[in-house]
C-alpha cells in the first residue's frame, strides 16, 4: 500500500480580498506598500485586480460595492501579516499616507514589533519585522 505523502507547501502566494472601491484600493496598496498592477479585467460582472510585488506576494482584488459593510455570518480572517525589511520606515510611510494606527505606533512583541492599521475597506493589516514574530529564526 503507498503512504499518502503530506502535502508540502512551499510558500504563501495570494490573498483574495472583496473591495468596495476597486481603484481607491489600489492606489492605496500601489502607493503605501508599492505594488503593482499585473493583471486586470472583468468577469462576471465583477471588476477585479491582481497587484503584485518584486517578492512575488499577489493580491487579488474584486469590487462588490453592493456588499461593502455586510457582515459575515461565520467565522472571519482577523487580518493579513506582511513582514518588510525595514520595519523603521513603515511608520513615516503610513504617516505620510495619512494612514490611522488605532493601536499606537507600535506593539513590542517579544521578539518583534508589529504596527496594525485598516486599509481603505477596513481589512486589518499587520507590518512586522519577522517572520512569525521571531518565533522562527
Amino acid at each position: 500500500m503507498n503512504e499518502i505523502r503530506q502535502i508540502n507547501v512551499t510558500r504563501f502566494d495570494h490573498i483574495q480580498m472583496e473591495v468596495a472601491n476597486l481603484d481607491e484600493s489600489i492606489r492605496f496598496y500601489e502607493d503605501v506598500f508599492g505594488f503593482e498592477k499585473k493583471e486586470a479585467g472583468l468577469r462576471r460582472m465583477v471588476r477585479w485586480v491582481i497587484l503584485g510585488n518584486k517578492n512575488k506576494l499577489y493580491l487579488c482584488l474584486h469590487e462588490y460595492a453592493d456588499r461593502a459593510g455586510i457582515k459575515n455570518a461565520g467565522l472571519e480572517i482577523t487580518h493579513v501579516g506582511f513582514i518588510v525589511d525595514d520595519f523603521d520606515s513603515v511608520l513615516q510611510k503610513l504617516k505620510s499616507h495619512n494612514v490611522k494606527l488605532p493601536d499606537g505606533d507600535t506593539i513590542q512583541y517579544h521578539s518583534s514589533r508589529s504596527v496594525y492599521f485598516l486599509d481603505p475597506n477596513g481589512y486589518k493589516i499587520e507590518i512586522s519585522e519577522f517572520n512569525g514574530g521571531g518565533i522562527d529564526p
